[in-house]
């Protein structure tokens, strides 16, 4: 099964993840191979590694990318993406010790929203990012775009029941929280003890949330407190960076032991 990936950030990043698993890497014949074109530099780290390039026509780039979207003059043709299995995940993130981090989504559609994420999850050290392989979007090249090509370096797992999942990361050591919407019970996100225990972060869909079978497993709720009311909530992603960027801060004030 083969896959697409576009855009010159992604594929430089795809590039350097994965040159075994990519068959061929297409370039617009309207772009230069030398001077200041970025793709030139892109060409030539594909030659230097081995990977075929190919020249192709402006609209071939167009049909193979999908409608819309941006290739920025190059389309790389790969295999299928290498899902990494949970149990590899959760031992990453078992031997990180008290700075253990997952992420795991619940029923996010977006694929836009997924590479955001993805993005934000490998920037801030997260071990491993979990889906659902159902009601859940994948791996596919708009999630790559979106996440700058950070999704072929970060360990993506999919599993058949995400609770189940949750459970098996806490049998790990790790803690399990939900983020969710303002309400009873909730704790700010500044209030969570992320310094010194070992986290898995549990986003759900715009709208609906966490499922209730998920936020079950869950053993904290936190909460992004705002102080606009004229929008309902922040963008998944968006709320995901500001957790994420919380953890991260609270971690850096307070090494792994």
């Amino acid at each position: 099964m083969k896959r697409v990936v576009f855009g010159i950030g992604p594929v430089r990043e795809l590039l350097r993840a994965r040159r075994g698993g990519i068959a061929v890497v297409w370039v617009s014949r309207s772009r230069g191979r030398h001077g200041a074109d970025p793709l030139a530099d892109l060409i030539a780290e594909a030659e230097r590694l081995g990977v075929p390039v190919e020249p192709r026509e402006p609209a071939e780039l167009d049909e193979a990318a999908g409608p819309g979207a941006v290739h920025q003059g190059v389309v790389a043709i790969a295999g299928a993406f290498p899902y990494a299995d949970l149990d590899d995940i959760a031992a990453r993130a078992q031997a990180a010790g008290p700075h253990g981090l997952v992420v795991a989504l619940d029923s996010v559609t977006d694929p836009h929203n997924l590479g955001a994420i993805a993005r934000s999850a490998y920037l801030f050290g997260a071990h491993g990012l979990v889906l659902p392989r159902d009601r859940s979007a994948e791996v596919t090249a708009v999630a790559v775009k979106a996440s700058a090509g950070a999704t072929e370096h970060l360990a993506i797992a999919q599993v058949t029941n995400l609770a189940r999942a949750l459970g098996e990361l806490k049998e790990r050591g790790l803690w399990i929280a939900a983020l969710v919407g303002p309400g009873p019970g909730t704790t700010p996100v500044w209030q969570l003890d992320a310094a010194t225990t070992p986290l898995c972060l549990v986003l759900g869909a715009e709208g609906s949330g966490i499922r209730p079978l998920v936020e079950r497993q869950c053993d904290f709720r936190i909460v992004i407190p705002m102080t606009g009311t004229a929008v309902g909530s922040l963008n998944v992603s968006v709320a995901a960076g500001v957790a994420l960027y919380e953890i991260a801060r609270q971690r850096a004030a307070t090494p792994a032991s």
